[in-house]
């Protein structure tokens, strides 16, 4: 009587999963109504304009790739003096083209940079879409640098750098991610040695080598005539220079071998942990399965660190934030939160325990199916957001050449992350066939006072470096 029963259970469960996943498919037809045109121009800029009536404005991100050997502290340094020299408002004496430009524009803009690219995204009304051809223009072509902005912005660039953004999460991103790939953002410990001993030649040269039609997508979205849109682009962007000769780039060896960093800052506030955990890239099928098994270790409320019987001395009052990193060929999960100096060490042990549990205790079906209602209906949320599609089109762009993405959300989901797929995945990622040599992957940053840090850390046994801020 009893496997009839589970059976039956089982049939129903999937009908049901089954009917919700169609709902959604309904549903995401509701939200069709954004088309896609996709155009190369004779520049070789890479057009995704997503055409979508109902936007009261327009969205547009221009992503701008450093694609290279290896990145060092001092071509880290450069790209960031660049981007600053042409995009912060207050470095806008004398006036600039370009941030004169930006203002006429609406100045709504904002400017991120990660390793693998720089990304340039704003909001502007329909009216002034006539006139953004005219600012690509402006933004690949520069020719406002000058040597009074330039040196305030090396006297200055922590001030510059660090303000309206977490700062401390983004360097330690760029030290998990140095870890992982090998590049060596922290060579050197003095940052303020560094930036001085760049000079105004090293970021034209930047510029020039890097701010080109054809080593960028532009995704614009909002009520657009996209053959309008194209036609302007193609009257105002000039024909870039010759490209350069490029070194071969060696392919990305993922090396994620557990290490604790400690970044010293003096500052009066909770230290803040990172725990860094590299991913299949979002293009790949195993991309999903790591997500519920990430899910289900960290995810609030019901996540295995805040129901371990060992969570009582740590997690009440505590909640892990989570972010992805989606990079070109990998993705990085960044799971984050702040917590008194005493508790730091017992954290660290606690998810490690819950880690190695994903061996020898499986994902259960209520944590799978917990996990997979998270992200159907985040991803639901998502189509209201403006924004929407955008990511979607950047992986699309890089696996062009390795055919379509994988459908994310449809009546294939439940075969693609079965919940079998999913064990087997974080056997690979977190269980026994995620060890080498014996040693837990993952990379651990903690940014606070390190002396504090260092004396409550009893078994752990960190690198420390020095961050001075000053």
């Amino acid at each position: 009587m009893f496997m009839p029963k589970r059976n039956s259970s089982n049939r129903c469960l999937f009908w049901i999963l089954g009917g919700i996943l169609l709902l959604l498919g309904a549903g995401r037809e509701l939200f069709a109504e954004t088309r896609l045109f996709s155009f190369t121009t004779s520049k070789g800029l890479t057009v995704k304009v997503l055409q979508d009536n109902n936007m009261p404005f327009i969205h547009a991100q221009l992503h701008i790739f450093l694609e290279g050997n290896a990145q060092n502290y001092t071509s880290w340094a450069i790209s960031q003096l660049t981007v600053m020299n042409m995009f912060v408002r207050e470095l806008n004496s004398p006036p600039s083209n370009l941030l004169g430009m930006l203002q006429r524009q609406g100045n709504d803009y904002q400017v991120e940079q990660n390793p693998e690219y720089i990304k340039i995204s704003m909001n502007f009304l329909p009216d002034r879409l006539a006139a953004f051809p005219k600012l690509l223009k402006e933004i690949f072509y520069y020719q406002s640098f000058h040597l009074k902005k330039f040196n305030q912005s090396r006297e200055n660039f922590w001030s510059l750098y660090s303000k309206n953004k977490d700062w401390r999460k983004e360097m330690a991103f760029l030290l998990a991610y140095q870890q992982i790939v090998g590049n060596f953002y922290f060579k050197g410990l003095l940052f303020q040695e560094f930036v001085n001993k760049i000079n105004l030649a090293q970021l034209r040269s930047f510029l020039l080598k890097t701010f080109r039609p054809d080593n960028a997508i532009l995704i614009i979205k909002g009520k657009i005539n996209p053959y309008f849109i194209l036609g302007m682009i193609e009257k105002d962007l000039p024909q870039p220079s010759p490209q350069p000769a490029k070194a071969k780039k060696e392919e990305i060896t993922i090396n994620a071998s557990r290490k604790v960093f400690v970044l010293n800052v003096n500052s009066p506030e909770l230290p803040a942990i990172y725990w860094f955990d590299t991913a299949p890239a979002v293009t790949e099928a195993n991309y999903l399965p790591y997500f519920i098994g990430n899910f289900t270790l960290f995810g609030f409320p019901g996540g295995r660190i805040y129901k371990s019987e060992k969570n009582q001395f740590l997690m009440a009052g505590y909640k892990v934030n989570t972010e992805a990193y989606f990079l070109k060929n990998f993705t990085i999960f960044c799971n984050y939160l702040r917590l008194n100096y005493n508790d730091l060490e017992n954290f660290l042990l606690l998810v490690d325990q819950e880690r190695r549990k994903f061996a020898v205790q499986p994902i259960e079906r209520k944590e799978y199916l917990d996990a997979l209602n998270f992200y159907i209906g985040r991803a639901q949320i998502d189509t209201n957001r403006f924004d929407f599609g955008l990511q979607g089109e950047i992986d699309r762009f890089h696996a062009k050449s390795s055919g379509s993405l994988p459908a994310r959300i449809g009546t294939e989901l439940f075969q693609e992350v079965s919940i079998n797929r999913v064990v087997q995945v974080m056997d690979e990622q977190m269980g026994n066939r995620h060890k080498s040599g014996g040693k837990e992957k993952g990379v651990v940053v903690l940014i606070g006072n390190a002396a504090l840090i260092l004396n409550n850390l009893k078994i752990l046994k960190p690198d420390t470096i020095e961050l001075l801020t000053d």
